[in-house]
């Protein structure tokens, strides 16, 4: 049972944790699938920039002075699923595949804002500060994700 912030925080932290990593070999998929060479390589390089968020995170668990942890996120597992599936169809054409894959990345991007934002206030009322930079950063880069997909979604559009 959690009964503490401190408890519910590092629920999260370890939530988080399990996405991130999960992100990395579906980032991976994703950027082998999609047919739009930009898309592509947009995918690996953000591929890269969660290997950064996951060593930032294992920061803050020896900050926590606890051994990082993975706790089973079924909210990306669920929207890695939903990729893998509609990309797996036979008749769907590169260009859908390409808009479905920017809808996918945002859908996972707007997930781990919610999450890192919640981890920032749990990390406010507990007064940590070295985990608030940390955070900080990462849901600075996933704010810039964001802001990449929407542009490529228009450059898609065209």
């Amino acid at each position: 049972m959690l009964d503490t912030q401190r408890e519910l925080f590092e629920h999260e932290l370890r939530d988080i944790y399990d996405a991130e990593h999960k992100l990395v070999r579906a980032l991976r998929t994703m950027a082998k699938k999609v047919p739009d060479r930009t898309l592509s390589e947009g995918l690996e390089e953000h591929r890269r920039i969660t290997q950064a968020q996951i060593k930032r995170l294992e920061e803050i668990f020896r900050l926590l002075d606890k051994k990082p942890r993975r706790e089973p996120c079924r909210g990306i597992n669920g929207l890695i699923d939903e990729f893998k599936k509609f990309a797996d169809q036979e008749d769907v054409s590169d260009e859908i595949l390409s808009a479905f894959a920017v809808g996918a990345g945002l859908k996972v991007e707007q997930y781990e804002i919610v999450a890192y934002e919640m981890l920032l206030r749990l990390a406010s009322r507990l007064d940590l500060p070295d985990a608030l930079d940390l955070l900080g950063e990462n849901l600075s880069e996933e704010l810039d994700a964001v802001r990449q997909l929407e542009a490529l979604a228009e450059q898609l559009a065209g």
